[in-house]
């Protein structure tokens, strides 16, 4: 990229916000941070690729109970390089949150390009990326330990490329998007609704070319790429019952009853404001929809888009399960604001108001990007649960090393009725990654004994419940007969067996 007078005021910027970034977004424990279950999973994923040593494509969870761990997940590149930098740094939580801003500015760099090869206009390009630095989805995952910033990533490059290739033609500009669209969507497969924008861009506007068989091939290539791996993947669930639900356990998609529930589509545009597009690429969207500036791009990413948001529905209107799912749209409300932003510019330049359109444009800024760095670090903490965290630390007391745990969950078996009962990945792993021991997790909703029975028989020595009051008074009494309570607070109860 050159260094013109643009992209040395982005080198600035960029500058400045890492700096924000690592002093204000960083939060101090991942534990106490926005999407704490989340973040536990992944930082005690690579923990045990640095201490297992096992391959990148057996990737293990510590919930697993007595079994090795293996879960079927989305490619674990992102845990398999942590666990590399922990080979020299040692495990700390630094290294992940690095890469995750590191993925962050590459992605803003190729949304720069992106924007600049489309539109010609280096403040187009610049302010779309400074809309993305600045929206809710790039502040939160810059300083988060999971995978989704180096899906965009991949995601960015992808579709920069697969532009230049609808212009081009050129075989290097479709292998280039191949190989990025198939990284995007291993490690996080929602990305695939990139090959559904790519097969709009050409049907809309460059038709002539989906005769060509290369195309096809790449397509192609792609979805064998990734199924391959989630069909592997979905084998490590049926070998060892483990799951992130990607084909496994849960489903995202929704069904038709979930469809048919009016209150879910509030949901999802409040989710696309807060998460997604955001205030400007909304406004940028409407503005440009009614000035008819929207070429078949971005019609075709829009359609992708919502694909993507009804594909995953079922975690797409959840607040507290899909933030990290909108960074995609984030990326697309960023484009649309460059885009929008150079013709109001150059409609209030001709009515030589330019300054003033600038310094309004600017204090909006400066208001939106402190609202989402206070989101960041004080209003919004899903799935912070301190009472978990406190019962972790206590049973990293008490228990000896190796033993095998079992742990209550905050969270249910089944999902709600609206979406069909289906399996829900109940499996909170905070206080196995909190204490680093193995077990199993027994559901918020569960009843009876015979499971914390079966699993005591397995070799379990501790049962852990993270609430004050007991859960279910059946369990309490095969609990007294067949163990002892070892602490008890209004955090949680812990109890080892005889």
């Amino acid at each position: 990229m050159k260094m013109t007078k643009p992209t040395k005021l982005l080198a600035i910027i960029i500058s400045v916000w890492v700096i924000i970034q690592l002093t204000i977004s960083l939060p101090n424990s991942i534990l106490d941070d926005w999407m704490s279950w989340r973040q536990a999973d992944t930082q005690n994923i690579a923990r045990n690729f640095y201490k297992n040593g096992e391959s990148i494509i057996y990737p293990q969870i510590n919930w697993g109970g007595n079994g090795p761990g293996y879960v079927e997940n989305e490619f674990q590149l992102y845990t398999y390089l942590i666990a590399r930098i922990f080979l020299i740094t040692g495990e700390h939580t630094l290294p992940g949150q690095i890469l995750s801003m590191i993925f962050i500015i590459i992605t803003v760099l190729f949304l720069y390009k992106a924007v600049l090869y489309r539109f010609k206009n280096e403040s187009a390009a610049l302010f779309s990326s400074i809309i993305f630095l600045i929206s809710n989805g790039p502040i939160h995952l810059s300083t988060a330990i999971m995978p989704d910033a180096l899906s965009v990533m991949f995601y960015s490059i992808g579709l920069y490329t697969f532009i230049k290739f609808s212009d081009s033609k050129k075989i290097t500009h479709l292998i280039l998007s191949v190989v990025f669209t198939s990284l995007a969507g291993l490690v996080k497969p929602l990305a695939m609704h990139l090959g559904i924008i790519q097969f709009f861009i050409l049907l809309l506007g460059k038709r002539e070319m989906l005769k060509d068989i290369k195309v096809w091939l790449g397509w192609l290539i792609t979805v064998l790429i990734v199924g391959s791996y989630m069909y592997f993947s979905y084998n490590l669930y049926l070998k060892y019952g483990n799951t992130f639900g990607v084909i496994g356990g849960e489903k995202k998609f929704p069904t038709l009853q979930g469809l048919t529930v009016l209150i879910h589509y509030p949901k999802l545009f409040y989710m696309s404001v807060v998460w997604g597009l955001g205030i400007t690429g909304w406004f940028s969207f409407m503005y440009l929809f009614f000035k008819k500036k929207i070429s078949y791009i971005e019609w075709s990413m829009l359609i992708g888009n919502l694909i993507a948001v009804f594909v995953a529905m079922r975690y797409m209107v959840n607040q507290g399960f899909s933030p990290h799912y909108y960074i995609y749209m984030c990326f697309f409300g960023a484009y649309l604001s460059g885009y929008a932003f150079t013709l109001l510019y150059n409609n209030y330049k001709e009515r030589k108001k330019e300054k003033k359109f600038l310094i309004t444009l600017t204090l909006v800024l400066i208001l939106l990007y402190s609202a989402h760095l206070y989101h960041r670090t004080h209003t919004l903490r899903i799935h912070y649960h301190p009472n978990v965290n406190r019962t972790g630390f206590k049973l990293k007391e008490l228990a000896e090393p190796n033993s095998l745990i079992i742990v209550r969950s905050i969270a249910n078996e089944r999902e709600r009725s609206t979406w069909g009962n289906r399996m829900n990945n109940f499996e909170d792993p905070r206080i196995y990654y909190i204490t680093d021991l193995h077990g199993w997790s027994l559901p918020r909703d569960y009843k009876g004994f015979e499971r914390v029975k079966k699993f005591r028989e397995l070799g379990a020595k501790y049962y852990v419940e993270p609430y004050a009051k007991p859960v279910d008074e059946n369990l309490e009494r095969w609990l007294s007969e067949y163990s002892v309570l070892i602490h008890s607070d209004n955090n949680g109860r812990i109890y080892k067996f005889n």
